[in-house]
């Protein structure tokens, strides 16, 4: 009898252990059924943060906060720059004429040609998935009076100004500058319930660029004591004035430009801030210039190469709605080496010239320094 009843709650023992097994491995399950149970699932608005979802309440994201993200951005701006400094030629060195090869010192004669101008300007851009970049800008100046041109000729003896001439310079003056911009690579920083405080990126961009002067000057005033009729080439000081054009001269510059550009970047009330620093240049640049003396009637063509230096600072405040200010404080500096030929299309007297035609080989120079401040308005369209 002991032994069956031993056996009995063996029985029962076995049973009720597998019975507690099952409730124990079930009762999580029971529980978080019961807790979903007792959560409302309701839909939250698109400008509805998760901070604003009440507790006992589930977030379903309805689906328009559910679109992809953008791909692409559209950019459009306008604004005004006002521009400083010169561009300038300079010729001397070794020469070859009608009368024979000679070297001479250099420069013996140089022309500088102001840039005081306000510019207006339009920017377009297209960006593709916030990595690639499409850009092309277009300026052209607001008006023609931009100061006095100045001529100056150290002839026949270096360092000595014997021949000094201003004239009423007047200008017309176009640059476009398409590029390609890519974005290497950005580092965001974060805080906890402040999401991204800062980004850094680094961009990398290729271009070409392109600017058109075309002067043409009047009204000259000229000091000179040069006078080769004299023993040493110097004379008693004269002055001169004529009115009317005196000369024109035209200058393309072709740069291909390639940059490195660090981005910072601040959230700032409803908006971002960006500060871009570029480190700019022109590896490769070709000039081409024509310098016509309207009163000798002689012409000078010049073809040369170089390289230039463009950084630039940008600033730019972009807000919620799209618009954004842009401020722009760019310099350029570049310089080129070549040959220039002169040639007369009438005969000239006064330079004892009795047949046109080529006269001259020499070597020029063109440096060209221009600092420009720009301040625009431009809207951000994404897509």
């Amino acid at each position: 009898m002991a032994v069956s009843l031993k056996q009995y709650y063996r029985k029962k023992w076995k049973t009720s252990s597998l019975l507690i097994f099952c409730v124990l491995c079930f009762l999580p399950t029971v529980f978080a059924f019961g807790q979903e149970a007792d959560v409302a699932p309701v839909k939250r608005d698109v400008n509805q943060t998760k901070e604003d979802v009440k507790p006992g309440e589930a977030e379903v994201i309805p689906e328009k906060a559910r679109k992809k993200r953008s791909i692409g951005r559209f950019d459009a701006e306008l604004g005004f720059d006002h521009y400083s400094f010169y561009t300038r030629y300079q010729i001397g060195g070794k020469v070859y004429s009608r009368q024979g090869f000679a070297i001479t010192h250099f420069p013996i004669s140089e022309l500088k040609f102001p840039l005081d101008a306000f510019m207006a300007y339009a920017n377009l851009s297209l960006t593709f998935v916030d990595r690639i970049t499409l850009r092309c800008g277009v300026k052209k100046n607001l008006h023609n009076r931009v100061g006095k041109m100045e001529d100056t000729d150290w002839v026949p003896y270096p360092g000595l100004t014997t021949i000094y001439s201003e004239s009423d310079a007047r200008l017309n003056w176009v640059i476009t500058d398409p590029d390609l911009i890519v974005r290497l690579f950005t580092i965001s920083i974060t805080r906890p319930q402040k999401g991204t405080i800062a980004a850094f990126s680094v961009r990398f961009g290729v271009g070409f660029a392109y600017q058109y002067m075309y002067y043409w000057c009047s009204n000259v005033e000229q000091l000179r004591i040069y006078d080769d009729d004299e023993p040493y080439g110097i004379g008693p000081p004269e002055v001169l004035k004529i009115p009317g054009k005196i000369i024109t001269y035209r200058v393309d510059y072709y740069l291909f430009t390639m940059q490195i550009t660090p981005v910072f970047r601040f959230p700032i009330g409803k908006g971002n801030l960006e500060i871009a620093v570029a480190i700019r240049f022109s590896p490769y640049l070709k000039a081409k210039d024509v310098d016509d003396h309207v009163l000798r009637a002689k012409k000078s063509k010049g073809d040369t190469k170089g390289s230039a230096f463009m950084p630039f600072l940008r600033i730019q405040y972009k807000f919620s709605t799209g618009v954004f200010i842009a401020a722009k404080l760019e310099y350029l500096y570049l310089q080129t080496r070549g040959r220039q030929t002169q040639s007369y299309y009438l005969p000239n007297p006064i330079d004892k010239v009795n047949i046109p035609g080529w006269y001259a080989e020499l070597d020029t120079r063109l440096k060209s320094e221009q600092l420009s401040v720009s301040l625009g308005v431009g809207y951000s369209l994404e897509f």
